[in-house]
């Protein structure tokens, strides 16, 4: 499987019909990869035999794939349900920068990392920001304070019910007519499981954005 370095257990996000899907590996076989019936907010997904699927999936060192494979069917074990598929192929690693990224205009709070190791925990010592954009990879962000190239910041994304907690590194700056600094901030020290997150927020905007046109 090339570089793709997918094993049993590995977790995998799984795109039909813009909505995404989590599965899980379950058996890594000669032609063949098992993998537990794909899941989103409590709705399973069904697939047809034939039908190829658009997969993503994360490794231990935080690269980040796009593939696809093909439904060969499906497989019970001790009365548990698996689908059968097929090995990945069209494999492509997915850069930083072409992270799949949403406009959105959101308050959101966000602390500087060196305010944070004094102990300022509190939210209300949190400053405010307005999220102009969002991917797996960063975001845009305006505010009112100056911060200086590569200064890192904690923020605290909130979508629906999901509050996620992210570290991030400015690598963009500029300033704006009305005395405002508008900054490209990069995730950094970044789990799977919070880029996950994110990339499951940002597919839930891009969902309803379309539903308004």
């Amino acid at each position: 499987m090339g570089n793709l370095d997918i094993k049993i257990n590995s977790i995998v996000t799984i795109m039909w019909e813009e909505v995404t899907y989590k599965s899980s590996v379950q058996d890594i076989r000669e032609n063949e990869i098992l993998i537990t019936i794909p899941v989103s907010d409590g709705t399973y997904l069904t697939l047809n035999d034939g039908v190829e699927i658009e997969q993503f999936f994360y490794d231990k060192k935080s690269n980040f794939y796009k593939y696809k494979t093909k439904v060969l069917g499906r497989y019970r074990e001790r009365e548990i349900p698996f689908y059968r598929v097929s090995k990945p192929y069209d494999i492509k690693k997915i850069q930083r920068r072409d992270y799949f990224r949403v406009n959105v205009v959101q308050i959101i709070n966000y602390i500087k990392e060196i305010d944070l190791e004094k102990d300022i925990r509190k939210e209300e010592n949190y400053e405010s920001a307005l999220l102009l954009d969002l991917s797996g990879g960063g975001m845009r962000i305006k505010v009112k304070e100056k911060l200086s190239f590569n200064e890192s910041i904690i923020s605290n994304l909130n979508y629906e019910n999901e509050k996620i907690v992210v570290k991030g590194r400015v690598v963009r700056i500029e300033k704006t007519e009305d005395k405002r600094y508008i900054y490209g901030i990069d995730f950094r020290d970044i789990d799977n499981s919070t880029r996950e997150k994110i990339i499951k927020v940002v597919f839930k905007i891009m969902r309803r954005q379309r539903e308004l046109i």
